[in-house]
């Protein structure tokens, strides 16, 4: 039974959906450590709690049998849900994610999600429950418009955030680099395009429909060409901030999503023409051939816009403004227009249908071909392609296949992820009660090791090269390619229903797009899909000889698939059945969007990975393209019950005709335009049908729709207000950044408020209700801005507030004010959906009861649930890392009482984190190497930290890092504290190895344990066993040689070193000059120098090999000889204070002034008060006679040194040598008091001549 409580509750899921669509990608929190990927999530879960909430009570208020057939069985449910599309699939994830979750390798981790992604099996789930409550309650065309809009409008402040970091306005100080690749509200540049991608697809969907509809339609209402103009808007700065990412994976992804959309919508002319006969060669011919006149087109749109690009670009130059880019942008922007046109006036002047859509393929071997081409180096084409490859973005797109960089680390990830799948020893260590052996490492490659659980897992394969490409000792926690993904965290099983999930997606899509008109086709699209996918998967295994691409092959082959299907029909003839036309054909052009979008999204997550927003949108998609179908089903239905009626003999009653009434100019116009649409084409035959939007005679009141516009858009601005606005936000009208945010808010508010009004007048063009503008602009402004202010006002006093900090309860309180600004944050959201809610179900509760009174006692115990949720496993979550990032603040000023009052905090309130305990113990170790401290203090925080830092690993035993911390911790303890404690750093190094055995850096640590406890042949044997993982790793190389010359055996001792400087320069750390005196003092020297001239030859740009060779000479007291290397290394670049102070001091040893001069005075433009610097240069001057210079030179040193013997003895003497006698006797008077006694006499002298000087000259 539906009451206002149940509509109530299916306003609130609308509300949920909305809300989660712009808050995931639009949203992040600076106040937070982690900013951005945990925020959304935690965010988004709070969001789809509610939802939940909302469900639940709508189910109880229904009733259980209005969910399905009274009296039916749970077997008939079963086979009603089983029929549902896309159920089987997602429900076999949830089974296989929720059996990953119970045997994973780190049970909690894979639940709450980690530290650094937070996506975790609750979060999937999260996101799943999104897409069923999509499915099951989006109904209606009004609701599919509006989450499409908020979709594309959300888009809009992200894309110009972009475009405002690339031009270096950005109001936010970002410690990173975000002009060169743009990160815009995502934190990553990869991200930003990889969400990007998934709605570019929607922006062009309704960018054609729009033009479709001004080209269709004779009377078109003008809110299309407002609508165009702004899609057109949209999707250009979706672009360019795509561009400005410069990320290979996304570009792929667009490009793969733009060749299926097109060719899809291209075959809407082929799938609508009359005659279904198969092509003939001809026609074959036509289509291919037609590519010439494209080619034509597309260069003279591009020549044009190269002149127009050319012409501005003068202007501009006028203008004092440089703008190098613009020609090459008109060529871009010509190109594209003629590409379009050309296929625009194909299409509009019914030419070709049958075919064109050949030349869509003959334009793919095209690019492909260019792709390739590009990124083949050592062809004859190479002096035609590397000033293109040369070009600004393009350069990316050319490095598509690269072997190194980033590309090296994909292909080592993933060769080390597929060994992990493959059966292998357990993880674990043998004997430790906190981590033993994997109790189900015999199912692991079955069910995975649990979303999450990458991290710990990987580090028992982790390959020793990933080290020279990436940060040493940093775990991979994603193989940057969904398929493998699946495979190490759910295993084959979770594989599997990935690829049914995938496989049935694009089969259902195919499907309602009418391309299985009949059981043939149906097969043989299956056949296609499964047969392409191993296809690709056999083809990449044939190609490398191994398994490490075929996770890259079956997603290829996948989607390769699809395309043959569709040429398949498209070449072959198509059956005269109503099966052939799209099954949802008001949609037809949404659902190639959708599909566009998921293809996209597929391609470009075999390259990276998914995140909140990817996540988000993929299954509001999936959940959207059930829905679609259940929508058109429902419409069918009830227009064949309407033609059932319509049917039925009608009795006619004879009465007198009526009066007919006067029409108003306004009703004649919407009369005639309602006659000339009513001339159109039906859904059923026009090829690319309007969205079909309901009018406002059909219930969709004004305030409704533009009331719900506006509450996006409240939504919209209260996100960037919470993310821009911060304490020390200020707005200045003179000041670039602030005026960026200005523009940035004012642009995004003016493209709302376009589509809502243009879609209010395209509704009204099918309607004979009067529309007030004035009303709708009031409407959309008071409610989008009423909203902001007040939320914007909230915001600056909560977080303006000022704390004075004189206590540790001082401290919490301010970080207070941030914790809670973020309540206040999500309180205000909240409120805002509930907003949203009360204007959707407007007018809709009329004449119903209120709620069912039986059912009231489960209300408030599910509101105390769903909130307890939402607090302790969400804005908890938050508020935990508010408390870190407050903390480290403090810690990185050395206030360790401070920082750990905020770390407990943090880990009070989220103790199922280990980061928290990690950064806790971290606070103590600290404070107990503070020397400042008592030792009894010391002492007790050196007992919290260990016991802290094992409660961490008693939380993540897997992580080897959390052991690897604690043999860390005994190895300081054992130096500074209680040399008992090195066997407990010796026990935890070697369970580390254990966890992670290809990571050296335990290795090297277990190493010097030994040598300090000066067991040198156990170090030696431990240390060779680290040079067997990694022979490349050169602080193994110096530890070994340090070890045997500890031992004494120079000529071990000198291999090992010898080794260590052809590796890097590792070998040159501050004890150097320890080893080289070594082999000095035995009779080395000559076999030290030609070793490192070796080094050289083989490292030539090193400068510190030199630096090395003058030294080594140097010590042998031989300046000459050190000298020239010393000079060789300064000219390669060395501007370190130690090359350039010791071939200053050589020079002035060897009264090379002119030499010495300019390198100490490179010295002091780092450090002003070099005391050695100084002094040199003071004696410098003096021999040069440059006496003022000279005296500025020791008074420098005075400053740092008041008592500096040598300086007041100089200035004395420089005084008298100016015959300034008043001078030098104070000079000469300070002296004497810090004189030594050989010399104290000879002052007396001194002063007795400057005072009988002084009393002559009075």
């Amino acid at each position: 039974m539906r009451t206002r409580v149940s509509t109530f509750c299916d306003k609130i899921i609308e509300a949920g959906w909305l809300a989660a669509v712009i808050v995931v990608p639009l949203y992040f929190n600076i106040y937070s450590a982690r900013t951005f990927e945990p925020d959304k999530i935690t965010l988004l879960r709070s969001i789809v709690t509610i939802m939940i909430l909302a469900w639940l009570i709508s189910v109880i208020e229904k009733g259980v049998g209005d969910l399905g057939e009274a009296g039916a069985s749970l077997a008939d449910h079963m086979r009603r849900w089983l029929k549902i599309p896309l159920f089987l699939p997602t429900a076999l994830l949830i089974l296989i994610y929720l059996i990953s979750t119970i045997f994973s390798l780190s049970p909690l981790v894979s639940l709450w999600g980690s530290y650094q992604r937070m996506q975790g099996t609750y979060s999937m789930l999260s996101y799943i429950v999104v897409f069923a409550l999509i499915a099951g309650n989006l109904r209606t065309r009004e609701q599919v418009e509006r989450l499409v809009t908020t979709i594309i409008v959300t888009s809009i402040p992200i894309s110009l955030y972009g475009i405002v970091q690339k031009y270096g306005l950005d109001p936010l100080p970002w410690a990173g680099d975000v002009t060169s690749r743009v990160a815009a509200n995502m934190g990553n540049a990869i991200f930003v395009a990889s969400y990007l991608i998934m709605v570019i697809p929607l922006t062009l969907i309704r960018l054609i429909e729009s033009m479709t509809a001004i080209i269709k339609e004779e009377q078109a209402s003008w809110g299309h060409t407002i609508l165009a103009a702004v899609y057109i808007f949209a999707l250009a700065i979706q672009i360019i901030t795509i561009v400005f990412s410069q990320s290979r994976g996304p570009m792929l992804g667009i490009l793969g999503a733009s060749f299926v959309m097109g060719l899809l919508i291209l075959l809407l002319l082929r799938q609508h023409h009359p005659q279904r006969n198969r092509l003939s060669l001809k026609e074959i011919g036509l289509g291919l051939g037609v590519l010439g006149p494209l080619g034509f087109a597309a260069a003279a749109g591009g020549g044009l816009g190269f002149l127009i690009g050319l012409i501005l670009q003068n202007l501009l130059a006028g203008l004092n403004y440089q703008a190098e880019m613009v020609p090459l942008l008109g060529v871009a922007i010509g190109v594209l227009l003629g590409f379009f046109g050309f296929y625009i006036f194909m299409a509009a002047s019914d030419t070709g249908w049958r075919w064109l859509w050949l030349s869509w393929f003959g334009l793919a071997v095209l690019a492909i071909a260019f792709v390739v081409a590009l990124n083949t180096r050592g062809t004859s084409l190479d002096p035609y392609l590397d000033p293109i490859r040369g070009l600004p973005y393009i350069d990316r797109l050319s490095n598509v296949i690269e072997t190194e960089g980033t590309g090296k680390v994909r292909v080592l990830i993933w060769d080390a992820a597929m060994q992990l799948v493959a059966p292998h020893p357990p993880l674990g260590v043998p004997g430790d009660d906190v981590s033993p052996p994997d109790t189900f490492n015999a199912i692991r490659p079955l069910v995975g090791y649990g979303p999450e659980s990458m991290f710990n897992a990987f580090a028992y394969v982790y390959p020793t090269e990933l080290a020279y490409v990436e940060n040493r000792g940093s775990s991979a926690d994603r193989s940057h390619n969904e398929t493998m993904d699946s495979l190490v965290i759910t295993g084959v099983l979770g594989f599997l229903a990935f690829y049914f999930l995938m496989v049935s997606l694009f089969y259902y899509a195919l499907h309602w797009l009418g391309w299985t008109p009949d059981r043939a086709a149906k097969r043989r699209l299956i056949i296609f899909l499964v047969g392409g996918g191993l296809l690709g998967a056999i083809t990449a295994y044939l190609a490398d000889g191994g398994l490490t691409f075929v996770p890259l092959g079956l997603p290829f082959g996948l989607v390769a698939g699809v395309v043959i299907h569709l040429l398949w029909q498209g070449v072959v003839s198509q059956p005269e059945t109503s099966l052939s036309q799209p099954q949802i054909p008001e949609y037809s052009l949404l659902l190639i969007g959708l599909l566009g979008a998921l293809i996209g999204h597929f391609i470009e997550v075999h390259f990276v990975f998914s995140i909140a927003a990817t996540y988000t949108y993929f299954w509001v998609y999936a959940g959207l393209l059930a829905a679609l179908a259940q929508i058109s089903a429902a419409e069918a239905a009830q227009r064949s019950r309407e033609e059932t009626k319509a049917a039925e003999p009608i009795v006619i009653e004879t009465t007198a005709a009526p009066e007919p009434a006067l029409e108003t100019r306004r009703q004649r116009k919407n009369r005639a335009r309602k006659a000339a649409l009513d001339k159109r084409p039906s859904m059923g035959t026009s090829p690319y049908p309007n969205r079909g939007r309901e009018a406002l005679s059909r219930g969709v009141a004004l305030d409704t729709w533009v009331g719900g516009q506006g509450l996006v858009m409240a939504i919209i601005l209260m996100i960037l207000a919470f993310d821009f606005f911060t304490p020390q936000f200020q707005f200045t009208a003179g000041d670039q950044d602030s005026l960026s945010l200005l523009w940035m808010l004012a642009i995004t508010w003016l493209v709302g408020l376009a589509i809502a009004l243009s879609d209010l007048a395209v509704r009204r063009a099918q309607s004979d209700n009067p529309v007030s503008w004035f009303r709708a602009v009031a409407l959309y402004a008071v409610i989008s801005l009423s909203y902001f202010f007040f939320y914007t006002l909230a915001h600056q006093i909560q977080f303006g507030q000022r704390i004075n900090v004189a206590s540790l309860a001082d401290v919490l309180r301010a970080a207070e004010v941030l914790t809670n600004g973020l309540v206040l944050f999500y309180v205000f959201l909240f409120l805002l959906m509930i907003l949203f809610t009360i204007i959707l179900s407007w007018g809709q509760t009329k004449r119903l009861p209120f709620w069912r009174p039986e059912n009231w006692w489960l209300y408030p115990p599910l509101v105390v649930a769903a909130f307890t949720v939402i607090w302790f496993k969400n804005v908890d979550v938050v508020k935990a890392d508010i408390y870190l990032k407050e903390g480290e603040r403090f810690r990185s000023s050395g206030q360790w009482n401070e920082a750990i009052a905020l770390h407990e905090k943090g880990r009070s309130i989220d103790s199922d984190e280990d980061f928290y305990y990690l950064m806790l113990a971290l606070d103590y170790q600290l404070m107990a190497q503070d020397s400042r401290i008592d030792e009894a203090q010391r002492a007790n925080a050196w007992q919290e930290g260990e016991r802290i830092a094992l409660e961490a690993r008693r939380i993540n035993p897997y992580n080897p890092d959390n052991t690897g911390n604690m043999g860390r911790y005994y190895f300081t303890l054992g130096q500074v504290f209680d040399r008992n404690r090195f066997q407990d750093a010796l026990s935890f190094f070697e369970k580390a190895t254990i966890l992670a055995p290809s990571n050296v850096i335990y290795h090297n640590l277990w190493a010097q344990t030994y040598y300090i406890l000066a067991d040198y042949p156990k170090a030696v044997e431990r240390l060779e066993k680290s040079v067997s993982i990694d022979p490349k790793y050169p602080p193994t190389w110096v530890l070994l040689g340090d070890t045997y010359a500890a031992m004494q055996n120079v000529d071990e001792a000198f291999k090992a070193h010898s080794q260590a400087a052809k590796l890097g320069s590792e070998l040159f750390d501050p004890f150097v000059d320890q080893r080289f005196s070594f082999y000095i003092s035995a009779g080395k020297a000559e076999n030290l120098i030609a070793a490192l001239q070796q080094a050289a030859k083989e490292r030539p740009t090193d400068p510190t090999l030199l630096w090395a060779i003058g030294h080594v000479y140097n010590l042998q007291g031989k300046p000459e000889q050190a000298a020239p290397y010393l000079k060789q290394a300064v000219a390669m670049g060395d501007e370190s204070d130690r090359t350039l102070r010791e071939l200053a001091n050589i020079n002035l040893a060897l009264k090379q002034y002119d030499g010495a001069l300019p390198l100490y005075q490179r010295i002091l433009q780092t450090n002003p008060g070099d005391v050695e610097a100084n002094s040199a240069l003071a004696y410098i001057y003096a021999q040069q006679g440059r006496l003022d210079e000279a005296i500025q030179a020791n008074q420098l040193v005075l400053q740092q040194k008041p008592n500096d013997y040598d300086s007041l003895k100089n200035l004395a003497i420089l005084y008298q040598q100016k015959e300034q006698w008043q001078e030098a006797l104070n000079a000469a008077k300070q002296a004497q008091t810090v004189a030594p006694e050989s010399e104290a006499t000879n002052w007396e002298q001194f002063i007795s001549d400057i005072e009988n000087r002084l009393a002559n000259a009075g």
